[in-house]
């Protein structure tokens, strides 16, 4: 059984990663899947201004008409994510990273969508994580995908180390 609103925390070892590398400086954020709050006191820890909110408190991103802000870094619930990235670039992000599923493109579906919105960069982690919380071996292999733009001329494949725990 899945936790509520597809709630599962983000790992630091993660966010450290994605914020490392994603080489966007200093920007106004949304991030609308807020959860906990650690991917936002990451991202303001590093100078960025963030605009928050979360389905459990009552802001649902797909109620949204307009995007907060053109860049929007967060890891949304998976089982609707082909819909979370078309709903952000019919709202109006313009730079947008997402903690995805390793295989979001592996599919028919997931082609197409590829076709209509190419990510600048994708990205796989060399490591796993115990995303779901079960305790034990690490059980879920996550990937970034990065635009710098709605759709890309082409996309860079990255894969990532697992950065030093300060």
């Amino acid at each position: 059984m899945r936790n509520k609103h597809d709630f599962y925390p983000t790992p630091v070892s993660v966010i450290t990663a994605l914020l490392d590398n994603i080489g966007w400086g200093p920007s106004a954020i949304w991030e609308p899947c807020a959860g906990d709050g650690r991917v936002v006191e990451m991202m303001r820890a590093r100078g960025n201004v963030v605009l928050s909110g979360d389905i459990q408190e009552g802001k649902d991103f797909f109620e949204y008409t307009e995007a907060l802000t053109p860049n929007l870094i967060t890891n949304p619930p998976f089982k609707p994510i082909r819909q979370f990235i078309d709903h952000a670039f019919d709202i109006g992000v313009q730079r947008m990273a997402l903690v995805c599923p390793e295989r979001l493109w592996a599919c028919k579906k997931g082609r197409e969508q590829f076709e209509k919105y190419r990510p600048s960069r994708f990205v796989n982690m060399d490591w796993r994580e115990d995303y779901l919380g079960k305790g034990g071996k690490p059980d879920r292999a996550l990937a970034v995908a990065i635009w710098d733009m709605p759709n890309s001329h082409t996309t860079t494949y990255e894969i990532w180390s697992k950065p030093d725990e300060h």
